[in-house]
């Protein structure tokens, strides 16, 4: 038989149940997520690019709120589509800021990125991790922090690797956008320093639709080498139509090449591209930092290992540790600010980042690697 609450009793109990839901609102409430705006390119031809870094990109997050965090509160990503457009990607930063983001998280290309760095200046909000080398993103701004070289320190050590060995017959090759064609007409004035003219270059479509077309006029000037500033399709589908053509050059690329499947489908015509790199070699995990983001995309349950995806994780690490620096009480845009600024030689596991008030270049790594015919690196 069950026996009554006495009334007093059966109060209290009610008075738990009733306040249970209000604690954990309460709760919610006191530890709400620490907003992160991204803007990225999910439609039109360059929507690839964002593929591998937003891989590391989650990794890094999926590892930090796993292990509770930061000051109890979990990382929220808020993520919109700029189809490679520097007004879409600057009506994006505006909104994520209108929703309380505390950063601007590596935009994707170089309209996206200006586009994004404009806003970002405007509003004070940091940017940090931009996924291009361009000049009006890689120059100095208020509120952006990047992590890469710049497109033009990409070219001149290229340059300066090539000429030593003798290759002076240079040609380029591009797409034709502002980013791509800026790396063109900076590596022709790096060759004219050094005395040497640009043979010839050629812009091709983001579609690619013209790449054996222009392949087959370059390959008319039996150039030692092709600089190329492409994407991985459009690299593939340009070193087809040059081979077809009768053309046998060296093909030199930026760092936004990656040894995929595009590449490993030539098979033999991949082999031997040479490719500027702004992060570490991502399979030598003697490196702290690289051994922790191949765990972390293991957790993550992410196969595939690439430069790209290592430079998402590292700029996610740098702003997670930007936000640890600031701390929870001093958690808005301009104290992030200055706290980036103040890290000067932080080491994050074999790749150190120097900040400061003046310098907004976070690394001048790089290093050169050895594509091979299975789509493959060799350092």
């Amino acid at each position: 038989m069950n026996t009554p609450l006495p009334r007093r009793s059966f109060l209290a109990a009610a008075s738990l149940l009733l306040a249970a839901p209000f604690r954990r609102l309460h709760a919610s409430e006191s530890h709400p997520p620490i907003l992160i705006g991204q803007t990225v390119v999910e439609s039109g031809p360059l929507a690839s690019l964002s593929r591998q870094p937003l891989q590391g990109i989650r990794a890094l997050i999926e590892s930090v709120n796993a292990q509770g965090g930061i000051f109890e509160r979990k990382l929220e990503i808020l993520r919109a589509d700029d189809a490679y457009d520097a007004d879409k990607a600057a009506a994006n930063v505006r909104r994520f800021a209108d929703k309380g983001a505390l950063a601007i998280l590596m935009p994707i290309g170089t309209n996206p990125s200006a586009g994004a760095l404009k806003a970002a200046n405007e509003l004070r909000i940091p940017l940090v991790g931009p996924y291009s080398g361009a000049r009006p993103v890689a120059r100095f701004s208020p509120y952006g922090f990047s992590l890469r070289i710049s497109y033009e320190d990409e070219y001149r050590r290229l340059i300066e690797y090539m000429l030593p060995l003798g290759i002076n017959r240079i040609a380029f090759a591009y797409h034709d956008t502002a980013g791509p064609r800026g790396a063109m007409e900076a590596s022709r004035d790096i060759l004219a320093q050094k005395g040497v003219t640009l043979l010839g270059s050629t812009a091709i479509r983001l579609d690619n639709s013209d790449a054996a077309e222009r392949a087959a006029e370059l390959a008319r000037l039996k150039a030692d080498a092709i600089l190329m500033c492409l994407t991985t399709e459009g690299a593939s589908r340009f070193i087809s139509g040059y081979k077809a053509a009768g053309g046998n050059s060296g093909f030199y690329s930026f760092s936004f090449l990656n040894g995929s499947v595009p590449l490993r489908d030539i098979a033999e015509g991949a082999n031997g591209v040479i490719i500027s790199q702004v992060v570490p070699f991502p399979w030598n995990t003697t490196l702290p930092i690289v051994r922790e983001y191949q765990q972390a995309m293991r957790n993550a349950g992410i196969d595939e290992i690439s430069h790209a995806s290592l430079e998402g994780y590292i700029a996610a690490k740098v702003l997670v540790e930007g936000i640890r620096r600031t701390g929870p009480k001093q958690l808005q845009p301009d104290s992030l600010k200055a706290t980036l600024e103040g890290m000067n030689r932080v080491d994050l596991g074999g790749f150190t980042v120097r900040f400061g008030k003046s310098i907004h270049a976070g690394s001048d790594f790089s290093e050169i690697n050895l594509l091979r015919r299975d789509g493959r690196f060799v350092k």
